[in-house]
């Protein structure tokens, strides 16, 4: 309770005690006066008189003077009553008040009397006394009280280095400072900076006058009330800070926060709210995402963890990079940081034990680990993964994440083309809007490049985000040519962290077959897809695959290759298994690896070819693959005696192969001469011949001569020659009669005749001469089967039960007018796929892949139908 608290409540008290007193003072003067009045009606004499006269004499004066007493008492009282405080600084006592408080006339009355004066007596001491006398202390004790003071503040100066020390050193730590201490030095610096203010006046003022001989009170009073509560004011604060044992906390870990620009893509937040779902499935503690390098793992994993802790899915979650060469020690210590661990024992496997109690202790811990190259030892780290520890790992292959034992894996795809577009001008800002430029005669615009630009970042966010960024801004010249270095791929340019990365993901497939198919792939694309069937034919030609003897098996190990390169990211997921899909860079990847480490020729879909390489290279080349080129003319002879691979897929029809052009290809392997030529462009007429140069390939295995329509018998009969091919793809050719020659080829695995719509002849026993024949595929074909029986000297046609004879046969794709004509113990167990239209050729319908056996019927009697159930008995 404060000083004039006190003074108010004391006051009230006294008011109250002095209403009491007066009426009973009241009572006694209602007393004396009766008394009085009898005394006067009564007559004395003699000395009884004499001292009734003396006594009434007194009362009559006591009556007075008590009269006037009460008076200045109710005035007083008044004054209480109304707070009037003032009015007792100044307020003497009267002489009737003093005469009442002292006469002893009248003993009987004199305690009433007393206690009201002791009471106002009280009051006025209250209020005049004592504050005289602490303004006459302040002046007195002003030196002490200055002292005191310095005293004061220099004990709490000192306290406040000591607490500040301590703070300086939490924050190193990266340690929260508590609310209070915080408070508490605001609250010191400020009253040390009053203190200091303080002194300045107290140096400068005057406290002298008289010219010196006598202290100035007014200024030493002023001071001295002021140090002195200032004092107080400076050792409650000192009090204050002895009290604090500790001035920091380690706070609760932040997580992770990203302010990526791939945040607001639509694809990005399809995957991460997918993630987020697994996350949230109890029966799920292992979760992985791969894609290429650059394509935003990394942000991702960054994103789903700052999503978990928005929506309070986990309590902590921690982040730490795996990288090439895994190090336990060092993934320690980023989660522990994170986590805001300190380690209690220094050894890799005593951190493993304390992380893991820790980890063990948290209610719900999401731990991402980044970019893992290699499989990693958990338990090395102190991770384990069950009950309220999930772990998100990242890496650029599926392989990886499989070796961890994750649950669930998600492929992180390039950004379509409309997001890439959407990202490449957040980035690039202002200049991409359709600012037209006057260029000579012509009128162009940075937009238009741009878009040309954006396409040849690969839907890579670390591509787009660094070539938009250094391109912002800058003149239409700077684009075009930025534009030119991206066509070329140059890897010494802007794009190197991009190419670094497709290599690396190259240098790290399993095995020396998946990257020999990768290189194939990036060969071999039309715009960026190739048949799969295409590369069976071309890999099994090459000898690719060791320990394979079958095509069947070499078909298994293909599509098994093919999942590993998508499983790398260095294939394109799509729906379509009879494709497989390469972007761009990824191929131009492909294609620069090719030459360098195997003497490969090779141009993307579409180039022109300007001129041969030098005579030098030709004589190291291994493999040539114009995909779709335009190509000057072919040299008249071709000095590659290493060559194993030729692919021409060419544009002119008007293009001739030089009578001697293979002769200096003894080691070919693979030969594909093809037109691009679709169901309905078989009416252009190509002059392409092969001429007898081709006898000279002995060491053939593969030859496709798809789409080239104007070869004719003569033509064909040549390839009756090459007793060592396995191989023989004669799609979309326009020729009525397969060359008996044909049936030479005793080694042959795969014949491909489908869509041949003109081929209506196959001698007898040409196909029955093929014993080792794997696969027969005449889709859209020949469909002139003979039956049993044919008389002598009649022209026939083959019998399907020539079919019967290849007893290595597993994959048939025929047609048939009747099923009639078809053998009762065609489909033996060794056929492991067909597709059997009956009816004659049916219209186009694709096969379903995932359905090995297939019966179509175009049927227009109840015979037919009745012949085909029993087929399917």
């Amino acid at each position: 309770m404060g000083k004039w608290a006190r003074i108010e409540a004391q006051g009230k008290e006294t008011q109250v005690k002095a209403k009491d007193e007066i009426k009973e003072t009241g009572g006694h003067f209602e007393a004396v006066s009766k008394e009085a009045a009898v005394e006067n009606g009564k007559k004395l004499s003699g000395e009884a008189g004499t001292l009734r006269n003396a006594r009434k004499r007194v009362k009559s004066r006591w009556l007075n003077d008590f009269c006037d007493a009460r008076a200045e008492l109710r005035f007083l009282w008044e004054a209480l009553a109304h707070n009037r405080l003032e009015f007792f600084a100044a307020y003497p006592l009267t002489y009737h008040l003093a005469y009442i408080c002292t006469n002893q006339v009248i003993p009987p009355y004199m305690e009433c009397l007393m206690s009201i004066g002791t009471c106002i007596a009280q009051q006025v001491a209250e209020y005049t006394l004592r504050p005289i006398g602490r303004r006459v202390c302040y002046v007195v004790q002003y030196k002490t009280n200055i002292t005191s003071l310095r005293t004061q503040v220099d004990n709490l100066v000192h306290l406040k280095d000591r607490v500040q020390h301590s703070v300086d050193e939490a924050l190193r730590k990266n340690e929260m400072i508590e609310a209070d201490v915080e408070k508490w030095l605001e609250s010191v610096n400020a009253i040390i900076a009053d203190a200091n203010e303080f002194f300045e006046k107290e140096r400068g003022a005057n406290n002298k006058c008289l010219h010196g001989l006598c202290p100035n009170l007014k200024p030493r009073h002023e001071l001295s009330r002021k140090s002195k509560k200032m004092v107080e004011e400076v050792a409650e604060l000192h009090r204050n800070g002895l009290g604090f044992t500790c001035v920091s906390y380690i706070p609760h870990p932040q997580g992770i926060k990203t302010t990526s620009t791939t945040s607001v893509l639509e694809s990005r937040v399809t995957i991460v709210e997918r993630i987020i779902e697994e996350l949230a499935n109890p029966n799920i503690n292992m979760i992985g995402v791969y894609g290429l390098g650059g394509v935003g793992k990394t942000t991702l994993a960054k994103q789903v963890g700052e999503q978990v802790q928005v929506r309070k899915l986990f309590d902590q979650v921690a982040m730490a990079p795996v990288t090439q060469n895994p190090d336990p020690y060092g993934i320690q210590g980023e989660i522990a940081d994170m986590l805001r661990l300190e380690f209690r024992r220094q050894t890799t496997a005593g951190r493993a034990l304390d992380l893991n109690e820790r980890i063990s202790k948290d209610k719900k811990i999401l731990i991402i680990l980044d970019d893992a190259w290699k499989k990693l030892d958990l338990g090395d780290v102190g991770i384990d993964p069950i009950g309220n520890c999930k772990i998100l790992f990242t890496s650029r292959s599926r392989e990886i994440l499989s070796e961890m034992g994750t649950q669930r894996e998600f492929r992180l795809e390039v950004l379509p083309e409309e997001e890439t577009w959407s990202l490449f001008e957040k980035q690039a800002g202002d200049v991409v809007k359709d600012l037209v430029i006057k260029f000579g005669s012509q009128t162009l615009t940075i937009r238009n490049v741009a878009v040309d630009v954006s396409k040849r970042c690969a839907g890579l966010p670390v591509l787009i985000i660094s070539v938009a960024s250094s391109l912002r801004n800058k003149s239409l010249h700077s684009w075009k040519d930025a534009l030119r270095c991206l066509k070329r791929f140059d890897k010494d340019g802007m794009q190197q962290k991009v190419y670094s990365a497709l290599e690396w993901s190259y240098s790290q497939l399993r095995d020396n077959e998946t990257k020999l198919l990768f290189l194939l792939c990036g060969m071999v694309l039309g715009k960026n897809t190739v048949f799969i069937k295409d590369l069976l034919k071309y890999s099994f030609g090459l000898g690719m695959f060791e320990n394979v003897d079958t095509l069947s098996e070499a078909q298994d190990r293909l599509h098994l290759l093919v999942d590993c390169l998508k499983d790398a990211c260095l294939l394109l997921d799509v729906d379509d298994s009879q494709h497989a899909k390469m972007h761009d860079h990824v191929r131009d990847v492909a294609l620069s690896i090719a030459s360098r480490d195997q003497q490969v020729f090779s141009l993307a879909y579409g180039n022109d070819l300007k001129e041969w390489p030098r005579e030098d290279f030709l004589k190291n080349c291994t493999k040539i693959s114009l995909p779709f080129c335009t190509v000057p003319e072919l040299p008249a002879k071709f000095q590659c005696p290493k060559l194993e691979m030729f692919l021409f897929r060419k544009y002119s029809s008007e293009l001739k192969v030089p009578n001697s052009f293979f002769e200096e290809m003894k080691e070919l392997k693979v030969l594909v001469l093809t037109e691009p030529l679709s169901l309905h462009s078989l009416t252009k007429h190509s002059k392409l011949s092969l001429l007898p140069s081709l006898h000279s390939l002995t060491n053939l295995q593969t030859l496709c001569l798809d789409g080239c329509s104007n070869l004719g018998e003569n033509d064909i009969v040549l390839v009756g020659g090459l007793r060592n091919l396995e191989v023989l793809s004669l799609k979309h050719l326009s020729f009525h009669k397969l060359p008996k020659e044909i049936g030479q080829l005793t080694r042959l695995r795969l014949l491909d005749l489908s869509y041949c719509f003109n081929l209506e002849v196959i001698p007898p026993n040409v196909i029955s001469s093929l014993s080792r024949l794997e696969e027969l595929d005449m889709k859209q074909s020949f469909n002139k089967w003979k039956a049993e029986g044919v008389t002598a000297g009649e022209e026939g046609n083959a019998s399907v039960s020539e079919l019967e004879h290849l007893s290595q046969l597993t994959t048939l794709n025929v047609p048939a007018p009747d099923a009639s004509l078809l053998p009762a113990n065609l489909f033996s167990s060794k056929l492991e796929s067909f597709i059997i239209s009956i009816g004659g050729n049916l219209s186009e319908t694709w096969a379903r892949p995932d359905i090995l056996k297939t019966l179509k019927l175009g049927l227009t009697s109840r015979n037919q139908l009745d012949e085909s159930l029993k087929m399917c008995d």
